[in-house]
């Protein structure tokens, strides 16, 4: 993304490479034009200034940064207490997101119960067969029908094994469901706990170039939809603040049926964004929703406080 600080390195390296112009030019030539060395001059106080202002908006930065840290902490305490919660990560969703959250999720007072790392070919179609054989022995119990997508069964199987309305122990059936989709590949699960989430935040992955393609942002969001059908919230998290077009989040904006369900954060990975994040999953549970952040379709920065 081009900002501001793009463009003060890039008249940094032009300032310079004038003035070693300069200097060389000048020495090459013998006598002094003195108006080259007053403009060499110039440009090296210029460079000077750029670098004082690049060294003050870091700091400002930093500032933020850290103020919104400690900020969100308090204002999110305890406000998932007594609730259990799921890290769901999508295909390259950022580790550094993930963490963020988990680290969120307890600091609120949740408990995290697991965290499913979700495979990249689950949304592969030459490797639908695969996908399909894990969850064929579950087909009865999950209702699973023909005209169901594949992105909508895998779904409803990764909800039925990690999630529920309300916190309660995990049953067989879930623990055999969850076991067959990490034997088959399809899934990585980091198992904290033996009881269920009542919350899922979905941890998606930033815009990329060439961007997502439209089926595959149909999957990921029918695979959202189909978790809160199991879950009591869930909240699409996107590390997206540099960009959203082409993304999970701003594909849950644009479809009334998704928009309407879930709720959305676009700067997850910002530290106010964490906070957001959990702020929208309690707003889940209480039974709203909304899509907050800075870009597109954003309803507002973040829920009204206070939250309940």
């Amino acid at each position: 993304m081009i900002n501001f600080r793009y463009h003060i390195v890039s008249l940094m390296a032009v300032f310079l490479a004038l003035s070693v112009g300069i200097v060389l030019g000048v020495t090459l030539r013998g006598p002094v034009d003195e108006g080259l060395v007053q403009q060499a001059a110039q440009d090296r106080r210029q460079v000077q200034d750029l670098r004082t202002e690049l060294d003050r908006r870091d700091a400002l930065d930093d500032y933020r940064e850290a103020w919104a840290a400690r900020t969100g902490t308090q204002v999110a305490s305890e406000m998932l207490a007594q609730r259990s919660v799921a890290i769901v990560a999508m295909p390259d969703a950022p580790n550094g997101v993930v963490d963020a959250l988990s680290t969120a999720v307890t600091q609120a007072g949740g408990t995290l119960t697991h965290t499913v790392k979700i495979n990249a070919d689950v949304f592969d179609p030459s490797k639908a067969d695969a996908v399909n054989a894990a969850l064929e022995p579950f087909a009865s119990e999950l209702q699973l029908t023909d005209d169901m997508s594949p992105a909508r069964r895998f779904g409803l199987a990764v909800g039925r094994a990690n999630l529920a309305q309300q916190r309660t122990d995990l049953d067989p059936t879930a623990v055999d469901i969850s076991e067959a989709l990490t034997d088959a590949g399809l899934v990585t699960a980091d198992g904290r706990s033996e009881e269920t989430a009542e919350l899922a935040i979905v941890v998606t992955a930033q815009a990329t170039d060439p961007p997502a393609t439209a089926e595959l942002l149909e999957s990921h969001v029918e695979l959202d939809v189909a978790l809160k059908s199991r879950a009591g919230g869930v909240v699409i998290a996107g590390p997206n603040s540099e960009d959203i077009q082409g993304t999970d989040v701003l594909s849950v904006r644009d479809v009334s049926d998704s928009a309407d369900l879930l709720s959305t954060v676009d700067v997850a990975d910002l530290s106010s964004g964490v906070a957001t994040t959990i702020m929208a999953g309690k707003e889940q549970l209480l039974g709203r929703h909304g899509h907050y952040g800075a870009l597109t379709k954003a309803d507002a920065p973040l829920p009204q406080l206070p939250v309940r």
